[in-house]
């Protein structure tokens, strides 16, 4: 019997499938990354929003904390690839003295939100602290 010389039709197929095992992983990894360099993206988006929002706040005088609505007083365009969504405020007053001051943003048909609070307290002297 002579020896031939190259693989067989079995080799081939085994080759084949493991080549095709590590390209469709290659691709899955590849989209799951992408998904969540975009949800990284857009949470980076909205702290930094939260984050503008509660200097705004901050700077309130507590006694006028009361009149204010739930809106973001804000630009929210940075938020504009996060569209639709969300951007709220709330004040609660658990004591005479202190202002709870949430702020949230809901996306993505509130699958994600971000969210940052704030204590107000009223100090009697100084207006911004």
């Amino acid at each position: 019997m002579s020896r031939s010389r190259g693989f067989s039709l079995i080799e081939v197929l085994v080759g084949l499938l493991i080549l095709t095992i590590v390209i469709t992983t290659t691709i899955a990894m590849f989209t799951q990354r992408q998904a969540r360099l975009r949800q990284a993206n857009d949470t980076i988006l909205a702290y930094q929003v939260l984050s503008n929002e509660a200097e705004i706040w901050r700077r309130i005088a507590f006694n006028q904390l009361d009149g204010q609505g739930t809106a973001f007083l804000s630009d929210t365009a940075l938020l504009a690839p996060l569209a639709p969504y969300q951007a709220l405020v709330h004040i609660e007053s658990p004591r005479t003295d202190v202002k709870d001051v949430s702020f949230t943003i809901r996306w993505d048909n509130g699958r994600h939100d971000a969210k940052l609070s704030i204590v107000r307290v009223d100090t009697g002297a100084n207006a911004l602290w």
